[in-house]
C-alpha cells in the first residue's frame, strides 16, 4: 500500500463514518485468528485520548488496521516518538495522521491559563499557540490546527522518519475532527 492508498482508505472510511453507513471491517474470528501472530497496520494515527474521538470508529477501521497514539492534545514526547518509530519502522505503516479535534480540553485549557495540572503536555502546546489570539470565535479551532502542524514539522524532521519519507516509504499529515458531524478534514501547513 502508497501513503496515497493509505490515505484514501482513511477517508473513505470516514465518509462512511460521516454517512452513518459503517461496514465494521476486520472485526471478526478470521481476523482475531490472523492477528495472533503478527501485524501489519497500514496507519499510524496520532491522536487525542479524548473519548469522543476514537480513530477506529472515526474511519472505519478494524482490528490491526490501525497503530493508535493517543495522548491528550495529541503532542509527542519521547515515549509516543519511539511508539510512532515502531510502528513506522517495524511494521511497515505507510502513514501517520496527527488528528487534533473540535473543543479540545488540552487546548482549551492551554488558552485559558489552566495548565497546573497538565504542565507537560502544556509544555508542549504553549509554545505552540502563544501568538492565537484569544476571545475570537474561531481561536480553539485554530490553536488545534497550530498544534497539529507543529507536531506534523516535528515528526518529518525525526532522523527516522525523514528518512523513510524521502524514501517515499511513509508520509505525515495533519488532520482535524469535527465531533459536530464527524468529518476529518485535512489541515495543511
Amino acid at each position: 500500500m502508497t501513503p496515497d492508498q493509505a490515505i484514501k482508505r482513511l477517508m473513505d472510511g470516514n465518509d462512511r463514518y460521516v454517512k452513518d453507513q459503517l461496514m465494521h471491517p476486520n472485526r471478526n474470528q478470521i481476523r482475531r485468528d490472523a492477528l495472533t501472530a503478527t501485524q501489519k497496520p497500514f496507519a499510524i494515527i496520532l491522536g487525542c485520548s479524548d473519548s469522543r474521538v476514537s480513530p477506529e470508529i472515526v474511519f472505519d477501521q478494524g482490528l490491526g488496521d490501525l497503530f493508535v497514539v493517543r495522548v491528550a492534545g495529541n503532542v509527542v514526547g519521547p515515549i509516543e516518538l519511539d511508539s510512532i518509530h515502531y510502528a513506522a519502522l517495524y511494521l511497515d505503516a505507510v502513514l501517520i495522521l496527527v488528528m487534533g479535534h473540535e473543543n479540545c480540553g488540552a487546548i482549551q485549557a492551554v488558552l485559558s491559563n489552566n495548565t497546573k495540572d497538565i504542565p507537560t503536555v502544556a509544555g508542549k502546546i504553549q509554545p505552540v499557540i502563544k501568538n492565537t489570539p484569544l476571545g475570537q470565535p474561531e481561536t480553539v479551532k485554530e490553536a488545534v490546527k497550530a498544534n497539529v502542524r507543529s507536531v506534523v514539522r516535528d515528526l518529518r524532521q525525526s532522523p527516522a522518519l525523514s528518512r523513510l519519507i524521502k524514501e517515499n516509504r511513509i508520509e505525515v499529515i495533519g488532520g482535524y475532527y469535527n465531533l459536530s458531524n464527524g468529518e476529518v478534514e485535512p489541515v495543511t501547513e
